[in-house]
């Protein structure tokens, strides 16, 4: 199991950026009351992927940079998850969703390997969760 590793503005690019294969970073805030219900939710995801996927998240409010990244990237609230591809966002999902949703987006991405997705595409907008 590689776990989730908490990152900064400063190691994002490093970590996620370049880094080859599926990448799942969480903007999250430790007091945020959605994040921290999503928190277990995040685990759980990172222990069923294992190394099939990077699990990274990045405190917002930590710092200037932090913040400045987050808004760099166009996330207005947190929870919000990025999923990328080969250093490309290949989809986001915004709030505290279910386990089983998150799942099923996040395996979609590692069993199809879409090429043609923009980087700002919702994840609901990719495929219908069942």
């Amino acid at each position: 199991m590689q776990g989730i590793i908490e990152i900064s503005a400063d190691s994002f690019h490093k970590e996620v950026v370049d880094t080859d294969g599926l990448v799942v970073v969480e903007f999250f805030s430790h007091s945020c009351p959605h994040c921290i219900r999503f928190k277990p939710i995040y685990e759980e995801l990172s222990e069923i992927f294992g190394t099939q996927a990077k699990f990274v998240k990045i405190d917002v409010l930590l710092n200037e940079d932090n913040r400045d990244l987050a808004h760099s990237r166009g996330v207005k609230s947190v929870p919000t998850i990025e999923v990328f591809s080969e250093g490309r966002v290949i989809g986001s999902l915004v709030g505290c969703h279910h386990l089983e949703k998150v799942y099923k987006a996040i395996k979609g991405f590692l069993t199809e390997k879409e090429e043609n997705i923009g980087p700002s595409t919702p994840l609901e907008n990719l495929r219908t969760l069942k």
